[in-house]
């Protein structure tokens, strides 16, 4: 048995939505040079390790309803304000990669004891999950000093890239918790890992390990 983890960071692009715009554009000016990433969730595959579910035409996924989107396996975990979940929750992938197009991620391997502790923990905020916390929005524009005096800072809640960066430091793959913004948080983890930064619906490369990116000719 192995005694490695494949795990994958997903990660959200959408410009046509108001509030992806809003929040990639509040957290530009601190991270330039990112990808335009708005929320991001931790992947885990199923108990095989695999990321798909096999199809009778997985050579073509572009062209099937099934592989784009009953295909994906395993689970994402996150915190969200979509539909009826509200806060950290533990949600099928088929469920979430809905529209794989506005999907990116990173892949790499880790402990698997690393995993299974950081799974227990992302488990017990689950199982207390209060909410989404909007107030923690703010920590992308404030120091978290300053949202402590102002009562801003909301540590029974989290937002989604808190959530996957304590999924990142439990894995042994940053080793503090800062509360980075997601289109932070994705460089980071590519640079920690030398994981490239894929879109999902092709899995072609747009930024290498070393966060250069990939250009087509």
């Amino acid at each position: 048995m192995s005694d490695m983890v494949k795990v994958r960071e997903l990660w959200y692009v959408n410009n046509k939505k108001l509030l992806n715009r809003a929040i990639a554009a509040a957290t530009w000016l601190p991270n330039m040079g990112t990808e335009p990433v708005s929320h991001t969730s931790l992947w885990e595959p199923n108990e095989d390790g695999k990321f798909r579910n096999p199809c009778s035409c997985y050579d073509k996924p572009d062209d099937c309803t099934e592989c784009n989107v009953r295909g994906f396996a395993g689970q994402c975990w996150t915190s969200t304000t979509r539909d009826d979940a509200n806060g950290t929750v533990v949600r099928p992938a088929s469920q979430v990669l809905d529209h794989p197009e506005n999907w990116y991620y990173t892949e790499h391997k880790v402990l698997k004891e690393r995993f299974e502790y950081a799974k227990r923990q992302a488990q017990k905020r689950v199982d207390t999950n209060k909410g989404y916390s909007i107030k923690d929005l703010s920590r992308f524009i404030m120091p978290l000093w300053m949202l402590k005096g102002l009562r801003l800072a909301d540590p029974s809640r989290e937002i989604c890239s808190e959530h996957v960066e304590t999924w990142a430091r439990d894995m042994d793959i940053l080793e503090e918790l800062r509360i980075r913004s997601p289109r932070r948080l994705c460089k980071q983890v590519v640079l920690a890992t030398g994981s490239p930064l894929r879109r999902l619906v092709d899995d072609v490369i747009v930024r290498d390990g070393n966060w250069k990116r990939v250009r087509r000719t």
